[in-house]
């Protein structure tokens, strides 16, 4: 048992000790996203982006900009059941593990809005807050395009419905499932003239 935790304990010092800033994209605008569509075996789909964004990096590692995203759920016949929408602003740190990795940390911030139950006598809208961290491990793949993979999050949302009943959910994440795994991609565009 304290093998394991020996051996952990070194890798993350090794990782720790190869973390370098990410460099040479002060000035640069980042565009990224990711699009998901799902099949529910004839019960319905659902489509949305996790998200889509835009972001100017402030120095060669620090990026911040606006976010969006959202997802709408159809059922069998194809009408509209589930809509939800959530925008924001976003604060992510890079560091670099060799020449073709980083490791990101971001922060969101989103209003979230949208419609539950549609077409349905128990139909309501609700709206909302949600701060969201998660980390993200990058493969640069060369002239500003990037592989992300985001693999967990911590999370809280709270909305409040403007039904009879006013009703509230609050969701709260903490760690790995499969609604906090996303892949996406961005790309870095220079703001600089080229001489």
């Amino acid at each position: 048992m304290n093998n394991w935790k020996i051996n952990l304990g070194f890798i993350l010092f090794l990782v720790c000790a190869s973390l370098t800033t990410v460099r040479a994209q002060k000035g640069s605008l980042m565009l990224y996203g990711s699009l998901t569509y799902k099949d529910n075996n004839n019960t319905g789909s659902s489509f949305g982006a996790n998200p889509i964004g835009v972001g100017y990096f402030f120095n060669d590692h620090v990026v911040a900009g606006m976010n969006f995203a959202f997802d709408q759920e159809k059922n069998a016949a194809g009408n509209l059941t589930d809509s939800k929408h959530e925008i924001g602003p976003f604060y992510s740190d890079s560091w670099s593990i060799g020449d073709h990795f980083a490791i990101i940390a971001q922060a969101d911030a989103h209003y979230v809005w949208g419609n539950t139950l549609m077409n349905t006598p128990g139909s309501y809208s609700y709206n909302g807050y949600l701060g969201r961290i998660y980390p993200i491990v990058a493969v640069l793949l060369g002239h500003g395009w990037a592989l992300k993979a985001k693999f967990c999050e911590l999370s809280y949302e709270n909305t409040t419905g403007n039904d009879a009943n006013k009703t509230s959910n609050r969701t709260f994440v903490a760690g790995i499932n499969g609604s906090t795994f996303g892949l996406g991609v961005s790309k870095n565009i220079s703001l600089k003239k080229s001489k």
